[in-house]
């Protein structure tokens, strides 16, 4: 009887152990399909794999917690409430159900894991839709314990490097004005750490080595490190070669390398194999991108059509004002007065106060409906058109054609801008003395519209005395921007500008 008993148990317990292993390849295949579609921007082909794998096996913490990333991103991406507040709530069911596993054992790794990465999460997301900075930074800690505590059981286990590794890189950019949060909570970030993490997730996760990627790429482009870039870039293209937000991506990263052709070639891929997904995040981006790349161009023209497009997909809760300016202007470039002004009445008001983008953008389309664009102005935005795209002896013919001799009776606010295109023209040329000497003529200048032109200058010279291998002339340009204590335009973003340059140069 025993002895029957015991078999019956062993068989049992093998074929138990046999359909588990079965349900975990079954779910893990499922949650990488739904993962290759999240990148390729079909949410509900994601969610149904990740549902078909929760009916499965309903009790695999991968399930809902994947589940919960499609809103994650979707609210990220367009900043909608209701997907913020799905992911919320799912988040919330998620953390108390790997709250409950834990408290029965503490070293379950799996537990540890998804409750951290959903912490994360939750953090990012309540940061980036401004709901709660001391929230954000209370999850974001209680993530980092429970990510640390897996590597520290388990320094293989790859995936939890992908949270620690964003947190420990984004955390060396905290403003002065939110210090207060580290010290509370005790933070500190350590870049150097951040990369080695997420190279690890890169080249050993499970379930994040494309994220991971996704993020290298995004961090080596904030440094200027665009080979490194465009490596991790090329991978996910490889991996994923009709995903339209890889190819949205790729454009990026050329744009800012001035490789605006190449750039246009890449969002129309992603505008390509966005067919039949119909997804309105691509559409959105895709012909914001556009509208942006085609003004860089002085390609007006379609700089206004796609302009017109991507304001058509945007929501109540996204930045509006900088495309109704880009847009006014691209129609009053063609001589479209009327219709430009039309654009110039529609902006925005009703964002938060700090909203330094949107609150720029505002007071430039205040001035365009007030006054027509004059001739100043046209070459002015033609030169600085053809020096963000590469072409810089077009740029210096507009630039010569402002500081002829009868073009010298100018106001500050026109000498600063001229000032300030010049100086980066010849940063791009390399000839950083010269970008001083151009830059510096800013500092005994008093506009009274582009007054953040003024430390921006003493921010620029830094940068060129860095170049130049001169940190200590640099750090002194870089603390009298600081020190600069009237109120202008981007002023918050200062100290992270400064940040980041000083880390490019200890890398190099």
């Amino acid at each position: 009887m025993f002895k029957r008993f015991l078999i019956s148990s062993v068989v049992f317990s093998l074929f138990l152990s046999f359909a588990y292993s079965q349900d975990y390849t079954k779910v893990h295949n499922l949650i990488v399909q739904g993962i290759d579609a999240e990148y390729d921007m079909d949410f509900p082909l994601a969610l149904s794999k990740f549902q078909e794998a929760k009916n499965i096996a309903p009790n695999d913490l991968r399930c809902p917690f994947f589940e919960l990333t499609i809103y994650y991103w979707k609210a990220l991406l367009t900043r909608n409430k209701s997907d913020y507040e799905t992911f919320m709530n799912l988040s919330d069911k998620h953390v108390e159900k790997c709250e409950n596993i834990i408290d029965k054992n503490e070293n379950d790794l799996d537990a540890r894991l998804y409750l951290g990465w959903a912490y994360t999460l939750r953090a990012f997301a309540v940061g980036f839709m401004g709901e709660n900075y001391l929230k954000a930074a209370s999850e974001i800690k209680d993530g980092n314990s429970n990510l640390k505590y897996v590597l520290e059981k388990n320094p293989n286990y790859s995936d939890a490097c992908l949270g620690l590794g964003v947190y420990n890189y984004l955390t060396t950019f905290i403003p002065r004005k939110l210090q207060w949060l580290t010290s509370i909570l005790g933070f500190s970030g350590d870049r150097d750490e951040g990369k080695r993490l997420l190279i690890q997730a890169s080249d050993k996760g499970t379930y994040t080595n494309s994220e991971a990627k996704f993020y290298l790429t995004l961090l080596l482009w904030r440094e200027e490190n665009y080979p490194q870039a465009e490596n991790y870039a090329t991978q996910l293209k490889e991996k994923y070669p009709k995903s339209p937000a890889v190819w949205m991506l790729w454009g990026g990263l050329l744009s800012q390398q001035d490789k605006m052709n190449e750039a246009v070639e890449a969002y129309e891929k992603s505008l390509e194999y966005n067919k039949g997904k119909e997804s309105e995040i691509i559409f959105r981006t895709a012909y914001g991108a556009l509208g942006t790349a085609y003004f860089r161009m002085n390609d007006f023209e379609k700089a206004s059509d796609y302009g017109k497009r991507y304001i058509s997909y945007l929501t109540k809760d996204e930045n509006l004002n900088n495309r109704l300016h880009s847009i006014g202007v691209s129609l009053e470039m063609l001589g479209k007065r009327s219709e430009a002004v039309e654009y110039y009445k529609k902006a925005r008001t009703d964002f938060k106060s700090d909203n330094e983008w949107e609150k720029y953008w505002l007071r430039k389309l205040r001035e365009r409906e007030s006054t027509p664009i004059t001739r100043i102005d046209s070459l002015l935005i033609t030169a600085d058109n053809n020096r963000a795209t590469g072409k810089l002896s077009d740029a210096m013919s507009n630039y010569n054609s402002l500081t002829g001799a009868s073009n010298q009776n100018y106001t500050d606010d026109i000498k600063v801008q001229i000032n300030q295109g010049l100086g980066q023209l010849y940063f791009k040329q390399k000839e950083y003395n010269k970008a001083i000497d151009q830059f510096k003529q800013n500092l005994s200048l008093n506009p009274q519209n582009e007054k953040w032109l003024v430390p921006e200058a003493y921010f620029q010279i830094g940068r060129c005395y860095l170049k130049l291998g001169n940190k200590q002339e640099a750090q002194k340009y870089f603390d009298n921007a600081m020190d600069i204590d009237y109120e202008y335009d981007f002023k918050d973003a200062m100290e992270g500008k400064i940040k980041n340059e000083l880390t490019k140069t200890e890398k190099n």
